[in-house]
């Protein structure tokens, strides 16, 4: 075969390519711009491959237990007396950091409560506080005897969509009223670890969230639990508390054990690097090429066969099959970069795409057709 129908091939190979990215491009634009389709377009907006490779992992892998985080669940519990007491007895057990994820919200009308609390928290050295911050406002819900002089917070919200999504990612800190605060799990972390485990920036990392369970103990119960509570992350929180579920790639999720996905994902540095989108499009556009070009070289392999052997291996069930077996090859490719490197490389596009390679195969097949016949004619 000469080097000239070689290259001509390739580039027919191309633009195949880039017309099936075309035909996705015009589908996603419908999706996305047709109301009958919204439904559809919400979706696609939010999903993500790691939401695919975390179900595997569920599936083929036993939930590690946490040694680090320990969960005290407080959902039933709404005395502030009991709170204060509670925050006492398990600061004397010598965690290394207790993370109070509840915000005291202004006095109460028993103020010896109130005292007792304050006087608590003042005497809880290695506890962390959690705060709101309120977007719209620029402003910030804190816990009524903050700030304090020996007393650390952070905010505990989560980035995520403008309109609902799923959570994802964390954030280390966050320019509020001018000035750069860090968030609940940063101060927690850095406190268990007794130094800094990630500079303070206005950024976000990726939260892991691989298959691990916590530890949780329900209020009452903490004095018999003495070996869960000593050297360890304990965060006190509702587990059960409807207003503060929230949807992440493990499915519905207290707010509580979200943090404590976040707190192991900084503790252990093991942060998901999601690949950036440049990065994505070229390798989209290059694993796509190359199904085009391997799906063509079966297809002529196969033309090359006896007649009987020829309709099997070219019907399109045969031929759906091989394509399958490709996308499979590239989906488990990028599952272990998800799983051994903690790499998060979005193929959703990719996938797509190739689910037009047929259609574009063929448009380009006709207009090439059209333009041969108009140049013999």
């Amino acid at each position: 075969m000469s080097a000239q129908k070689e290259s001509s091939r390739l580039l027919g190979y191309a633009i195949v390519t880039t017309l099936t990215f075309c035909v996705l491009g015009v589908y996603a634009l419908l999706a996305f711009n047709l109301k009958v389709f919204s439904p559809i377009a919400k979706t696609a907006s939010d999903y993500s491959f790691e939401d695919f490779y975390y179900k595997i992992l569920g599936s083929v892998d036993d939930e590690d237990l946490s040694n680090v985080v320990t969960i005290v669940d407080v959902t039933e519990l709404t005395s502030r007396s009991e709170l204060a007491e509670l925050m006492a007895t398990v600061s004397a057990m010598k965690p290394k950091v207790m993370g109070i994820d509840i915000v005291f919200e202004g006095l109460k009308e028993d103020s010896l409560a109130d005292h007792k609390l304050m006087e608590t928290a003042g005497k809880c050295h290695n506890a962390v506080f959690a705060y709101k911050l309120i977007d719209r406002t620029d402003e910030a819900v804190h816990s009524f005897f903050m700030p304090g002089d020996s007393l650390k917070e952070g905010f505990v919200n989560m980035p995520r969509q403008l309109y609902g999504g799923l959570k994802r990612s964390l954030n280390i800190g966050r320019v509020h009223q001018g000035q750069l605060v860090p968030s609940f799990v940063k101060q927690v972390a850095d406190v268990y670890a007794g130094r800094e485990t990630v500079a303070l920036a206005d950024k976000e990392l990726r939260i892991n969230f691989s298959p691990l369970r916590f530890s949780v103990i329900p209020y009452p119960l903490v004095t018999q639990h003495p070996e869960l509570i000593a050297d360890r992350v304990v965060l006190i929180g509702a587990m059960k508390e409807e207003t503060d579920m929230h949807y992440t790639p493990q499915g519905k999720m207290a707010g509580t054990e979200l943090l404590a996905f976040a707190v192991e994902t900084l503790l252990r540095q093991n942060t998901l690097l999601v690949v950036p989108g440049w990065i994505v499009a070229i390798t989209s556009f290059v694993l796509v090429l190359t199904v085009v070009i391997l799906r063509a070289k079966y297809l002529r392999f196969a033309a090359k066969m006896p007649i009987v052997l020829k309709t099997i291996m070219t019907i399109e069930l045969t031929v759906g099959l091989v394509m399958f077996i490709m996308i499979a090859a590239i989906v488990w490719v990028g599952f272990m970069l998800f799983s051994q490197y903690h790499v998060s490389l979005n193929l959703t596009y990719t996938v797509a795409a190739i689910a037009f390679i047929y259609t574009s195969n063929n448009l380009y097949e006709t207009v090439k057709g059209q333009i041969t016949k108009k140049k013999t004619s």
